[in-house]
């Protein structure tokens, strides 16, 4: 997003031609290069952040785009910006899913606009005032998960009201039709047994492998990568368990010759569809064009590196698609890269598939991403197991 979205967007505006951009990218020389270089506006990504504070260089105004990438108030970016944050004259934030793990989530991004006035100037005290413990260990008492105060939700948001807006595609702009498609992917009875035994006793021999998984949330991860084809041994290998997931994709792309944005989570599941498509292109910051411009008939993108600010509307077909070939908890990461295609800009309608293996842990996910169900809620419901 620092290279590639926000220097052309102010070439876009007549208003903003006679900005000049600098972006602090690329190695600790060019980095020093570019902050010595005069500007009206600098340019850092989260991973170069940490750095760019300890250079001591004084900046008037803050904007953070992305702010939920703030909400956890135990990273060393936001330790480290929070230091600094009484030097700046104005400080905005931006985000299109503020609170992706619940209302919990706005402490650290509000404190960021008013350095705790609003919702106390700790965590600790927030905690206290608007909220219980949800998931928590009945023996030591450690809590694993918060959740908001009954009729606490309604204090927060009138609290912070004065200082936040938000805007809804919907409300201001006239978008195409979207149209959700949830496909149940069959697999066959002696891979649904293998699928039932790792589920059941946390392991199975797959292939030549024996499979294990010692921790529940080490169980959620391998029934995921088996429901999407492939199960990763320790030493980084990894058994093929079916091609449902393949074979349902590849029916998809015969039906339509529209675009189509694909989404994976593994390694395996990336490697597995370049070898069924050869034609299917990865993304990266020098084919975002080539897409837009119809040019690419099947994109890969991991949605933690192609679900944020990245516009990727295309409008040559009848319709744009995007497919969910691995399924992600993070509501998050899913809702970001849904609007990779879906936001301003697009014209024509847009169709997204899901891929759920039926009678799996996909469903469970399927219902945390449509706020069914909250997570820890599906993690258990998935394993059949209880914290005590």
């Amino acid at each position: 997003m620092a290279e590639t979205v926000w220097e052309q967007e102010t070439k876009k505006w007549q208003h903003l031609q006679h900005l000049t951009v600098m972006k602090i990218l690329g190695t600790p020389s060019q980095r020093l290069t570019a902050l010595r270089t005069k500007a009206n506006i600098y340019i850092v990504n989260l991973e170069n952040l940490v750095w760019l504070l300890e250079q001591g260089t004084q900046f008037t105004n803050l904007v953070i785009d992305e702010s939920s990438r703030f909400k956890d108030p135990s990273t060393k970016r936001f330790k480290a910006l929070r230091k600094h944050l009484k030097g700046f004259q104005r400080r905005l934030i931006l985000t299109g899913t503020p609170t992706p793990q619940g209302i919990g989530d706005l402490w650290s991004q509000v404190g960021i606009l008013d350095l705790g006035s609003r919702l106390e100037t700790s965590l600790t005290r927030f905690r206290d005032k608007y909220m219980e413990p949800d998931q928590f260990n009945r023996h030591t008492r450690v809590v694993y998960s918060w959740r908001i105060k009954q009729g606490m939700d309604k204090v927060i948001q009138d609290k912070i009201a004065d200082i936040c807006f938000s805007l809804k595609a919907e409300d201001y702009l006239t978008l195409p039709k979207l149209t959700e498609l949830y496909h149940k992917v069959d697999i066959t009875t002696a891979e649904r047994k293998q699928y039932d035994t790792l589920k059941k006793d946390m392991v199975a021999d797959i292939g030549s492998e024996t499979i294990t998984a010692p921790t529940a949330a080490a169980l959620a991860g391998k029934l995921l990568q088996f429901t999407s084809g492939a199960v990763y041994a320790e030493d980084g290998s990894w058994q093929e368990v079916h091609r449902a997931k393949l074979e349902y994709l590849e029916s998809i792309m015969e039906e339509s010759l529209a675009p189509t944005l694909v989404f994976y989570h593994f390694k395996h599941s990336l490697q597995r569809i370049q070898d069924q498509f050869p034609h299917a292109v990865v993304l990266d910051d020098n084919n975002i064009q080539t897409w837009r411009d119809g040019k690419i008939h099947m994109l890969l993108a991991h949605p933690q590196s192609g679900g944020i600010g990245l516009n990727l509307q295309c409008n040559v077909g009848e319709t744009a698609q995007t497919v969910w070939y691995d399924l992600p908890w993070s509501s998050e990461n899913y809702i970001q890269a849904n609007a990779r295609i879906y936001r301003q800009g697009q014209e024509k309608p847009v169709i997204i598939h899901h891929l759920a293996v039926s009678n799996s842990i996909d469903e469970q996910v399927i219902m945390v991403l449509d706020g069914k169900i909250k997570f820890q809620d599906a993690l258990l419901n998935a394993l059949n197991f209880a914290l005590v």
